[in-house]
């Protein structure tokens, strides 16, 4: 089967497509014929090796990739909640060597779902860790609910258009941060207002919010707590470890002398997670913007595009 690899960890021109033998599931697993998969900033940090200091984390030679949507051709024996010829979607676990940019995958039952027939192979693709993150950090972490106000860096990316989406459902206020290219975007996603972060700095307004969801990692907590109301909850994706840690670390503090809350999101990727971000695109909820769709061999010029912090949704692999 055709995957894209990496022997060692570098930048973009590291990847490579190979040959490797198709996978068989072992027990508690399912294999798939990958039909889609997604990219996410996740990808190409830990292909530059940014993680690679993490705890279980399994180094080169590794394959891409982690969000894949498509179907099951063969069922380990035990397994009798999925059969052969379901849709599913979903997302493996980002540390080790087997990756979602390949023709097939294994994947435990607890790392998918059934897709909704509403969507295509590539919707779904885009849906698990973006969608995901951007479910755990309004609903999960920030319990954001009717009539409170939160502010969405990144707005129109992966994790901040969807994010967008799910704060409007809930019934809050949302002020989108995003670049000017991209200000109608996010306001056709719902937004009540855009920041232009070229030309404001949302760390100086006046007025406060109840969350600062930091999907593009562009502020901390120290910057952002003059905006946070009293209680108020900031939220970073996490751009790096040492970014994690100095949020994690901020949270401490502001739990010893403030009512706010600074959190490090660390996803929870699981099959219960898919099966909410089913049922929103369900109701029509959530829909996942794709920008474009790209084969293996066009990785390298995504991933390298990624690198630069301006996308707009999500970019989608078809693998077949």
């Amino acid at each position: 089967m055709r995957a894209l690899r990496y022997d060692r960890f570098g930048p973009p021109h590291v990847l490579h497509v190979v040959d490797l033998p198709e996978p068989a599931p072992r027990a508690g697993e399912v294999k798939v014929r990958v039909h889609a998969a997604s990219l996410n900033p996740l990808d190409w940090k830990i292909r530059a090796g940014h993680l690679r200091w993490l705890p279980m984390f399994r180094g080169p030679p590794r394959t891409v990739g982690t969000d894949f949507a498509g179907e099951i051709v063969g069922v380990s024996a035990g397994v009798r909640s999925h059969f052969v010829g379901e849709r599913v979607f979903g997302s493996l676990h980002p540390f080790g060597r087997n990756g979602a940019l390949a023709e097939y995958l294994v994947a435990g039952i607890d790392r998918l779902a059934a897709m909704p027939d509403e969507l295509s192979y590539e919707q779904a693709a885009a849906l698990p860790v973006a969608g995901g993150a951007a479910l755990q950090a309004i609903v999960d972490q920030a319990r954001l609910g009717a009539g409170q106000r939160v502010l969405i860096t990144g707005a129109a990316g992966g994790v901040g258009h969807f994010a967008v989406q799910i704060a409007k459902r809930v019934g809050a206020e949302v002020v989108g941060v995003c670049s000017a290219a991209n200000a109608d975007f996010v306001r056709g996603l719902g937004a009540d207002e855009v920041i232009d972060y070229s030309r404001d700095d949302f760390t100086l307004r006046r007025d406060r919010f109840d969350v600062v969801l930091d999907a593009a990692c562009a502020s901390s907590f120290t910057a952002i707590r003059n905006v946070l109301a009293v209680e108020g909850c900031y939220i970073s994706t996490g751009g790096d470890a040492a970014s994690m840690a100095g949020t994690a670390i901020a949270g401490l503090l502001a739990r010893a002398n403030s009512r706010q809350r600074a959190v490090a999101l660390v996803l929870a990727s699981n099959s219960e997670r898919w099966v909410r971000l089913a049922t929103l695109t369900r109701q029509g909820a959530l829909v996942a913007h794709v920008e474009r769709s790209i084969t293996l061999d066009d990785v390298e010029d995504a991933q390298r595009d990624m690198e630069t912090g301006h996308g707009r949704g999500k970019i989608v692999v078809r693998l077949s």
